[in-house]
């Protein structure tokens, strides 16, 4: 195995003798809480565990799902009852900036729904989303609603997808680097469109300058596809995994 599987094995290996499943609670919570802590990685980890029969895999999703779903409720309370000057004091530890945050407060009313279950899919954006959509003030009922959702999406694709690949944990840690890389190119292409949108809302004017940042952003995601492809493909040839 390479370094990124194996390190994961030798970290994980003895939390999963102590703790069990509740290290894919945990480690899911911690992460939408707002810290972050690499639980995507933990999460493809021990459900590569469930293909050896270690741990099962029908008892790690539901476990997961509930932790990724307890860890967002508590980033969204602090930002709903914390506001905005605890994130603007404490954001710089989860890469949150005032500028970042404004440029998401915009999305989240705009759009808020829709980002809480897009955000899911990129850690980036996975670690700060419940928290600005408390900042945000978004209703909660609907947060809870998108968030299940999403949990539920995320939480199954990952591991169901890593169970499939069996004992090839290698190749898993491949394919989620591709679909990280995916994620990314989606998420530009959905802020593109908003920026499309906001543009030819605001100013007539601005309209081919929109049209532009969705073409280019066309452009980019398609080369960046058949870059990853490509590569994937090498990478494959050449190590034979």
């Amino acid at each position: 195995m390479n370094g990124d599987a194996q390190h994961y094995i030798d970290l994980l290996a003895p939390y999963v003798d102590s703790y069990g499943y509740f290290v894919a609670f945990f480690g899911m919570m911690v992460e939408n809480a707002g810290i972050p802590v690499p639980a995507e990685s933990a999460l493809i980890t021990l459900s590569f565990f469930a293909s050896q029969g270690v741990l099962k895999i029908w008892w790690i999703i539901p476990i997961a799902i509930l932790g990724d779903t307890a860890g967002d409720n508590i980033g969204y309370a602090i930002g709903r009852f914390g506001g905005r000057p605890l994130v603007d004091r404490y954001g710089k530890y989860v890469r949150l900036n005032a500028e970042k945050l404004d440029r998401m407060e915009a999305v989240f009313r705009e759009k808020g729904g829709r980002t809480v279950y897009f955000a899911h899919f990129l850690s980036s954006t996975r670690i700060t989303a419940a928290l600005i959509a408390g900042v945000s003030h978004m209703q909660y009922r609907r947060f809870l609603a998108f968030n299940v959702v999403a949990a539920t999406t995320f939480v199954t694709l990952i591991a169901g997808v890593t169970y499939a690949f069996g004992s090839n944990l290698d190749a898993a840690f491949r394919f989620f680097r591709i679909y990280r890389w995916a994620a990314f190119a989606v998420l530009c292409v959905i802020a593109a469109i908003f920026l499309y949108r906001y543009h030819q809302r605001k100013k007539d004017v601005h309209n081919r300058l929109g049209l532009k940042i969705i073409v280019g952003a066309a452009i980019v995601v398609t080369l960046a596809g058949i870059v990853l492809y490509y590569a994937g493909h090498l990478f494959s040839t050449v190590t034979g995994v």
